[in-house]
């Protein structure tokens, strides 16, 4: 998506967290002057950006004549495949099943002009990663938190539904402290047989495209964050204790403000977690359980995660719920 300043005509692309209305022209500085015509797309005006990557730009934006406000994500024609949009809709019908207040699905996807859009609503709030910067949480908040995406992340898997790109980017923490998870560009679904087929058919193409290329292996998912199991390129081992592992990464960052370490030693995790925990002076009991909460989480062997994330939220909530 592109805009161009009206004094220079400049083309360029919006960055992280403009705001579009009232926005300076990065080359010559001059106010854009953006009218309201300039930043609709189809039926909704573009508000604000709120992230750009490889996956596409997201605006905050808002439906004409309608108070109401959604999260717009748009992304070429030319980079997504004929698999790629049946999968990305096949997703939508999956994720409208879900029905929890931490759980931010997208519910309309489609074409207009050179792109494709996808619509979900709006949380306002901050990614839980610049969350943690402005508020940094004691270890008994960060377990609170984690138990609540726990619950979320239990409803999505009750659904058959694997998330697949847990992190804290795609965590937003509203005023009240509460979190959401986002974006499902990645979810799969175990139940859906037409979905499964999309998703085979998808990661043997890209397994032939990097064979040819002599790149490595596909990766879906968000190394450091991503399980052993998603991290070998195969796409269809992912399962809910894959979302688990991702999950029991973000609590230790949370605790240890560093992810976990993949190539050190077990005990190097466990010894810059505890020292962490140490600082704050914790009852010694309650380090050595948080202590092994983390690290069974983050074990590289699914079997020795926790059984589910219900489980996984209770043994937050028995950890922290006494002293929160």
């Amino acid at each position: 998506m592109q805009f161009h300043c009206k004094n220079c005509r400049f083309p360029f692309k919006p960055a992280s967290g403009m705001k579009l209305l009232g926005a300076i022209c990065p080359k010559c500085e001059h106010p854009l002057n953006l009218s309201v015509a300039d930043r609709m797309f189809g039926k909704y005006e573009m508000l604000e950006v709120l992230g750009v990557g490889g996956y596409g730009t997201v605006f905050k934006a808002q439906e004409l004549n309608n108070s109401l406000l959604f999260t717009l994500k748009l992304l070429r024609k030319a980079d997504v495949s004929r698999a790629d949009q049946v999968h990305l809709l096949r997703q939508i019908q999956s994720s409208r099943q879900m029905n929890h207040a931490s759980v931010v699905a997208a519910h309309d996807f489609g074409q207009e002009g050179d792109y494709w859009y996808l619509i979900s609503d709006y949380v306002e709030g901050l990614p839980l990663n610049e969350w943690v910067k402005r508020f940094n949480p004691a270890p008994y908040k960060s377990l609170h938190l984690c138990a609540l995406i726990g619950d979320a992340l239990q409803h999505i898997h009750d659904q058959q539904l694997i998330h697949r790109d847990l992190k804290p980017g795609n965590i937003i923490i509203d005023e009240q402290q509460h979190p959401h998870i986002i974006d499902f560009g990645l979810c799969t679904s175990k139940r859906d047989s037409h979905l499964m087929t999309i998703e085979r058919y998808r990661a043997a193409r890209e397994a032939i495209k990097k064979a040819k290329s002599g790149r490595k292996k596909f990766i879906l998912g968000t190394p450091g964050y991503a399980a052993p199991e998603q991290l070998v390129g195969e796409s269809l081992s992912a399962k809910p204790a894959s979302d688990i592992y991702s999950l029991g990464v973000v609590l230790y960052e949370l605790l240890a403000n560093q992810k976990p370490a993949n190539r050190l030693s077990r005990l190097m995790n466990r010894r810059n977690l505890v020292s962490r925990l140490n600082s704050y002076h914790l009852d010694p009991a309650d380090t050595k359980k948080i202590t092994q909460l983390c690290l069974s989480a983050c074990s590289a062997k699914a079997s020795k995660r926790p059984p589910s994330a219900l489980a996984f939220a209770t043994a937050c909530r028995s950890i922290s719920d006494p002293k929160t």
